[in-house]
Order: structure tokens, then C-alpha cells, then sequence
């Protein structure tokens, strides 16, 4: 442990610290050289004054709010002054300082700088207290002691500018201390923290002029009767002192308290919105530290403290399938996501904060150029606490993981607020931030917040274009109605999303799409239509409601009536006349529909068919219905191609019935699988093709039942060499296909030499001292190296296998040349040899 521990302290600090040590130092030594001359009466007195002084010092006075301290010594010290004159008074004063400082902290600095920067005030302002007396009475001795020369009125003049000389020295340069330490304001600092300790210096001023006219009037033994009363008065301090430290404290505690809940409200409510706990705390960090950068009052300092964690409360209002939506909001739902800022500013204005926190939740989505909500306010019209949290929000929201996206590093951040800096963002506070970026980035990770795996989208996942943005907002409804609704909504999608996923039977999935919309969405009929791409058209293959068995098996092309023209487009259809739909169609007598909407199912750009809803009450569907019933399907096309995919895999085996393993079907499968699992994890997989060598031979010389034996075996030693999570599919006749996740340069080419090794070494026993054998040829592909598609791979693993095989039957021929023995009679068909190379 160091000695003296700065690791606090910046360079500024450390700087004026050692410079008042320095200066102490020198004033602490002048004023202990000029004692050295006292005759024995003055050091006695010196002595009787010191112990007063050490005796008040051992007990301070904590100021509250401050880690500064007062005793009783002032008023020995200035009477040392008066009485034994300034080098006195210097050292008396030391000694005050030294023991309070070591009672109330265990820092060396403070036990070191204190007493030094007393030294420095002692000095000054009991140097004015004789040029005072000089100026104004023409006093010369000094020191005074007792001397009956000098009229009352003229000490207490001189008393005065002392006090105040010390009372505004004293606390200059230890508020100056703090200040640098802090990197805030001096003035701040000092008024926050001493301004209202004036009276005590001022009382300890008048105690030492009552004593000392007392004792020059009465004698020492006064100064004894005294002692008493000073005490009393000194305990009743400390008494009040005490009681307002812990007013002060329970005040204290009461605001935590509720910063406490305040935070556990937010954290509650952005998890609605996927964010975590620390990023509130992290947004709370950056914002109080810009505040106090740019020198805002500490009210607002504080609002920015409470804004960060409640700038999103009115997001209660908004449904949690819009805020996890992954990709832009549609316009509906981004009108919806506008309301989450009027809505959290009516919350709060109930709440009647101490601070300006409103404006800062109102205004926090404005932007510079003024297309910014709710108010379309540019510049510095917006308030500059709204400013700084926008910044400072939106550079840790886009570092945020997200179940649909990554993050962003630290630099893309930073240069998504450079782009928006002067459109979106107030450029001077988007310099500021970055430039102050590291150090805001230090006192989170030492509060432990540093937990962001750093990944968010830009400014364009979650929102409009810019272009679309308007300061003209319809004006929203009652907030508790719309959090209400809100949480009717998630209810309402949360089941239809989990029973969506109930069956994977076609019909069923459709009575249960059409079931679910009637929840959310009023309609007399409701049509779902499924689009056969071989036909070329749609057919009604489900009908709810009026005219079910008029519609019920009803085709149409893409581009006929309503629905067709939704399903040629691939885009929704709202407010328009619903009979277009129905050209040449009788519908059953009084059917007289108002309203329509249609919207295509669509499912990873494959059009899957179409939902209709017909109303004879509705004038339309409104923005909500159709935000709706957008989300809905986008869930039914999700649960309708599963359906779908499933009756097909239903009609197709996945497995080859010879070997056991997946057949060509299947690899294509996995093989998607294995592409996303590439893309996510950004790690590569190899495409490895595997064709038998002389596999006819087996078939013609020993029938095809040994053949597929064979196969089996072969199946089966292939599997022995892949790990447990690698994929080996029959992919047709005698070739094989394997897909083998992170397998690089020689570990690929091992693999390739064990598994020819394997076969080609393997004898399958036929009859008597006769075996079967055949070799293999392996070839490789890597994804996003030979190609991104199955493929694509096959192709290039195959080139790479015929390439190998054709090297096989080089070294086969020059090593028939070499070999003088024949292995078959080609004649006679017999074996020479008991294995078949």
C-alpha cells in the first residue's frame, strides 16, 4: 500500500495539492522559527492555548453534505493571534487542523494538505489583522497581547477582516481541492458546501473578543470561568450539527429509496423493449456526466439522473410485438410506437418531481431538424436535457444485443452519431460525448455496468425513413386506455402465436387462423385462400362466417378482383368497395358488405395464398385493424408453411431404407440448418462428396446382395470416422455426402486420408478365403469459399472427388505395370487373388 494513496486524484489536483503542502510548509517553518523567541510567560500561554485547541480538535463537527469539518480551535487561533501574534497563531492552527482531519478521514493527503492549506489562510488573514489596526488606528505592536492602547471599536474592525479573510481562504482552498478532484465547478463547490458556515467563524470571531477583552480586563482567571461556557456553547453546536447530519441522512436514504423503485420501474418497463438492466444504468451514467459537463444545474443533472431511467415509461402503452418487431415498423405501428413519449409525459407530470423531468421525456425522440416526435421542435428549441439523452441513449441502444439483431461495436456507434450529428443529434453534444467517451466508458466498467455484448441495430430498424417523419401527431388517447389495449393486444398475439404452432395439419391450421382473427378483428366474413403455384390460381380453401358455402372452393387468379390484386401485388388492400371482390359471384339475399381488407401469406418471398374479412357493420378497417391483422398474418404464414412443409415431408421418407442414413431430401434440410448456423456464428462447414472405386466390380462378381452389404458397411465405417454432430447422407447409388462443421486446411485433408484409408483397407468377407474391397474418392467444398448454395458445393466437391478418383487409377495402372501378377483371369472370371482391388 502506498504511503500516500492519489490514485483518486487527477493531474490538476495533484498539482494544487502539492503546491499548498509546499506553501504550508513554508509557513508552517517561519511561524515555528519566530516562537522560538517567546520568553517563558508566552509560552506558557502558548501552551495553555495549544491544549485548549487540541482538547476542541478531538471533537469536530461534521458538516453535513461535506467532508469538511468544524471545531472550537477557531477561537483560539484567533485569539493566539491577538494575543501571542501570527507565527502562533499559525501553529495553533496546524494543530486545530492535523487532529480534526485525523478524527474524521484515514487519507494521508488529508492529514497532510489540511493543516498545510490552514498554515497558508492563518498566515494571510492574521497578517490583514495588524495592516488592518495599522490602516485604521495606527497600531504598530505587534503582537497586541495585552495592551490597553487600542480601542474596542478598532479591534473589532481588524477582528472582522480577519474573520472574514479566513472564513473565505479557509474555505476556497479546500473547496478548490475537492473541486479539482471532481473536475466540477469551485464556485459550485464552495457554495454548496461552506457558504452557510460563514456564522461560525464570525462566532468563534465574537468568542475571541469577549475573552480577550475579558482577560484584559479581568485577568487570566476569566479565561478559566470561561471555559465552561464555551464548552456549552461548543456542545449545543455539535448537538444541532448532529441533528441536521441526520435529517440530512434519512432525507438521504428516503431519496435512494425512491431513486430504487424509480429504477425498478424502468427496468421492468424496458423489458418490454428486450434492453437490460445496466443499459438504464449505463444511459444514467453518460447523461449526469455530460450534464455536469456542460455545467447544467444540479436540478437538472438530477432530472437527467431520473429521465434516463424513465424516458421510456410510456412504452406501457405500446404492444411488445411492435417493440420486438424485428425489421421497420410499418407506418401503423409507428404511429402506435409515437405515442410511447406523450404518454410517458402525462405519467409523469402526476408525479410532481423536484426537477425538470417531463421536458426531458417529452422531447427525448426530437430531432435537430426538426422532423423529430411529438412536437416537431429544431434545434435548441428542444430542451438541452432532452438533447443529451437522446445522444447518449441512442449510442448504448444501438451497442445492445437483440433477439433479431446484433450489436454494433464502439466505432460503428460512434459514427452512426457522427452521421447524425447536425440532422439528428445536436452536433456540439454529439462532439462532446465522443470526445469524453473513454472516461464515461472508465466509470462504468468500474461500476460493473460494461455488459453489453455490444450490438444494435441502426437508425433504421425500428423506425420510419426520415422522409416519412411529420411534426403533424394526431392526438392520442387516454393513456391508461391505450396501455390497456396495449396489454390486451400481447395477450390476444401471444395466444395466437402459441396456437398457431398447435397442429401441423393444413386444414386445421386454417380453421385455427380463422378462428384467432375473429378475436382481434370483427368481420361477418372471413376467407382464406390457398395459391397453387402449378395452377396458377388461388382456391377458397377455408370460409367463416356469411356465404360460407357460396365462397367455399371459389378460385381466382392474381389480379382478380380485391383479393387477386392483393395476391399480385403481395401487398395488403384496405378501404376500397368490397362487391369488386365478388364480380359474377351471388351471394345469399340482404349480403351487403361495407368493408373489406385482404392480405397476401407470404412466407420467405413464396406466396402462400391470401386471408380476406368482409364487415356489413364496419365503414373500414381502421390503422389498428390492419396493424393487426398484419402481425396475424404474418404468424398464420409462418404456422401455414410449416403445415405445408410437413405434409411433404409426410409424403417423403428422410431416410434411405438400405443404409440407414438420411437420404439426398434430408441433406437438403440440414443443410439449411447448417447455413444458418453458419451465418450466425460466422464459422465455416465443408461439403465433402465420397464415391466408391470399383464398387461395379462387387456387383458383377459377387451379385448385389453383397453390393449392399457393402453399402451398409461402408455406411456404417463412414459414420465411425465423422464426429457424433456431423451429417452423412446416401445421396445416390454409390456416392455419399457429408457435411462437417470447422474442419480447416490439413484437418480437411486427414479426415480425407483416414477415410480412404479406412475402405480401402476394409475386406468384407463373401465366401471361403474370398472378400469383397472396394476404394473411395473423397472431394471438399467450404461454404462462402466455393459457394454459398448445396449446389454450388456439390459441384465444386464433385470436381474435387473426380480429381482424386482420377488419381486413384493412375497409381492403380503404374502400379499394374510394375506388378507382374494378374489379379482376375478376365476369361475365366476366377480369382487369382483373395481380394478384389
Amino acid at each position: 500500500m502506498k504511503f500516500i494513496d492519489m490514485s483518486d486524484y487527477n493531474y490538476a489536483a495533484k498539482t494544487y495539492w502539492f503546491v499548498m503542502v509546499a506553501a504550508g510548509l513554508v509557513t508552517g517553518a517561519w511561524g515555528f522559527y519566530h516562537c522560538l523567541s517567546f520568553s517563558l510567560v508566552e509560552w506558557g500561554e502558548f501552551v495553555a492555548l495549544l491544549t485548549l485547541v487540541l482538547i476542541t480538535s478531538s471533537y469536530p463537527i461534521r458538516i453535513p453534505n461535506t467532508t469538511a469539518s468544524i471545531t472550537a480551535g477557531d477561537t483560539f487561533t484567533f485569539l493566539s493571534v491577538l494575543m501571542l501574534g501570527v507565527p502562533a497563531a499559525i501553529l495553533l492552527g496546524v494543530a486545530d487542523s492535523l487532529v480534526s482531519s485525523h478524527r474524521t478521514t484515514r487519507r494521508m493527503t488529508s492529514w497532510i494538505g489540511a493543516p498545510a492549506m490552514m498554515a497558508v489562510s492563518v498566515f494571510i488573514s492574521g497578517h490583514s489583522f495588524y495592516l488592518t489596526l495599522f490602516a485604521y488606528a495606527r497600531v504598530q505592536t505587534v503582537p497586541l497581547g495585552l495592551s490597553p492602547e487600542v480601542r474596542t471599536a478598532h479591534l473589532l474592525v481588524a477582528l472582522a477582516v480577519m474573520t472574514i479573510l479566513q472564513y473565505f481562504l479557509n474555505g476556497l482552498t479546500v473547496a478548490t481541492m475537492c473541486a479539482l478532484k471532481n473536475r466540477r465547478s469551485i464556485w459550485r463547490f464552495w457554495r454548496d458546501g461552506y457558504l452557510w458556515t460563514s456564522w461560525t467563524f464570525f462566532a468563534a470571531a465574537i468568542a475571541a473578543a469577549v475573552v480577550y477583552a475579558s482577560i484584559t480586563t479581568f485577568g487570566f482567571l476569566y479565561v478559566l470561568l470561561s471555559v465552561p461556557v464555551i464548552a456549552l456553547t461548543y456542545a449545543t453546536y455539535k448537538i444541532y450539527f448532529e441533528r441536521v447530519a441526520e435529517k440530512t441522512r434519512e432525507a438521504s436514504e428516503m431519496s435512494r429509496i425512491h431513486l430504487a423503485t424509480v429504477e425498478a420501474l424502468a427496468t421492468a418497463i424496458d423489458a418490454k423493449d428486450q434492453t437490460t438492466h445496466c443499459h438504464v444504468r449505463r444511459v444514467q451514467v453518460y447523461a449526469a456526466g455530460m450534464g455536469k459537463i456542460f455545467g447544467l444545474p444540479d436540478s437538472e443533472i438530477q432530472a437527467l439522473k431520473a429521465g434516463a431511467l424513465l424516458h421510456d415509461i410510456g412504452k406501457l402503452a405500446v404492444p411488445d410485438h411492435i417493440l420486438n418487431k424485428p425489421g421497420r415498423l410499418s407506418a401503423a405501428e409507428f404511429e402506435k410506437m409515437k405515442v410511447h413519449t406523450t404518454v410517458g409525459a402525462e405519467i409523469l407530470s402526476r408525479v410532481e418531481f423536484p426537477y425538470p423531468v417531463v421536458p426531458i421525456v417529452r422531447h427525448h425522440h426530437e430531432q435537430w431538424n426538426g422532423l423529430g416526435y411529438p412536437d416537431g421542435l429544431r434545434g435548441e428549441e428542444i430542451p438541452m436535457t432532452a438533447r443529451i439523452l437522446a445522444v447518449v441513449d441512442s449510442f448504448d441502444s444501438v451497442r445492445e444485443d437483440r433477439p433479431y439483431r446484433p450489436g454494433m461495436t464502439r466505432d460503428e456507434a460512434s459514427a452512426l452519431l457522427l452521421r447524425g450529428a447536425g440532422v439528428t443529434y445536436d452536433p456540439k453534444i454529439v462532439d462532446t460525448f465522443l470526445k469524453h467517451l473513454p472516461r464515461f466508458e472508465t466509470e462504468i466498467a468500474a461500476l460493473g455496468l460494461d455488459q453489453h455484448s455490444m450490438a444494435e441495430d441502426g437508425l433504421g430498424t425500428r423506425a420510419l425513413s426520415e422522409n416519412s417523419l411529420s411534426p403533424n401527431r394526431a392526438s392520442s388517447p387516454d393513456y391508461l386506455d391505450q396501455i390497456k389495449n396495449a396489454h390486451r393486444e400481447v395477450y390476444a398475439l401471444y395466444e395466437i402465436a402459441r396456437t398457431f404452432g398447435s397442429s401441423l395439419d393444413i386444414k386445421d391450421t386454417l380453421s385455427i387462423i380463422v378462428n384467432k382473427v375473429g378475436h382481434i378483428v370483427p368481420f361477418d366474413t372471413c376467407v382464406v385462400y390457398l395459391h397453387d403455384e402449378l395452377k396458377g390460381y388461388a382456391e377458397a380453401a377455408h370460409v367463416a362466417g356469411r356465404n360460407s358455402d357460396i365462397l367455399h372452393g371459389r378460385c381466382i387468379a392474381p389480379g382478380e378482383g380485391v383479393t387477386g390484386f392483393a395476391l399480385a401485388n403481395r401487398r395488403s388492400i384496405n378501404r376500397i368497395d368490397p362487391t369488386l371482390d365478388f364480380a359474377g359471384v351471388h351471394l345469399s339475399p340482404g349480403s351487403r358488405y361495407r368493408a373489406m381488407a385482404a392480405l397476401p401469406l407470404v412466407k420467405d418471398d413464396r406466396l402462400l395464398g391470401a386471408l380476406s374479412v368482409y364487415s356489413s357493420e364496419l365503414t373500414n378497417y381502421t390503422d389498428d385493424h390492419m396493424r393487426l391483422l398484419d402481425t396475424v398474418v404474418r404468424l398464420a404464414a409462418d404456422a401455414l408453411a410449416n403445415a405445408m412443409h410437413h405434409a411433404e415431408a409426410e409424403s417423403h421418407a428422410l431416410t434411405d431404407p438400405l443404409t440407414g442414413l438420411p437420404n439426398a431430401r434430408c441433406m437438403y434440410l440440414r443443410f439449411e440448418q447448417e447455413v444458418s448456423r453458419a451465418n450466425r456464428t460466422k464459422r465455416p462447414f465443408q461439403v465433402i462428396m465420397l464415391d466408391l472405386d470399383d464398387f461395379k466390380k462387387v456387383n458383377d462378381t459377387f451379385g448385389h446382395k453383397v453390393g449392399d452389404q457393402m453399402l451398409r458397411e461402408v455406411a456404417r465405417l463412414l459414420q465411425a470416422q465423422l464426429r457424433e454432430y456431423d451429417f452423412l447422407a446416401r445421396y445416390a447409388g454409390d456416392e455419399f455426402v457429408a457435411v462437417v462443421q470447422e474442419l480447416v486446411g490439413d484437418q480437411v485433408d486427414e479426415l480425407r486420408e483416414r477415410i480412404e484409408k479406412t475402405i480401402s483397407t476394409f475386406l468384407l468377407p463373401v465366401s471361403g478365403d474370398m472378400y469383397a474391397n472396394v476404394g473411395i474418392s473423397v472431394g471438399h467444398a467450404t461454404y462462402g469459399v466455393h459457394g454459398e448454395t448445396l449446389d454450388q458445393l456439390l459441384i465444386s466437391a464433385d470436381q474435387a472427388m473426380y480429381s482424386c478418383k482420377s488419381d486413384h487409377k493412375r497409381r492403380r495402372r503404374h502400379s499394374a505395370l510394375e506388378d507382374a501378377e494378374t489379379l482376375v483371369d478376365l476369361h475365366t472370371g476366377k480369382l487369382t487373388s483373395t481380394a478384389i482391388n
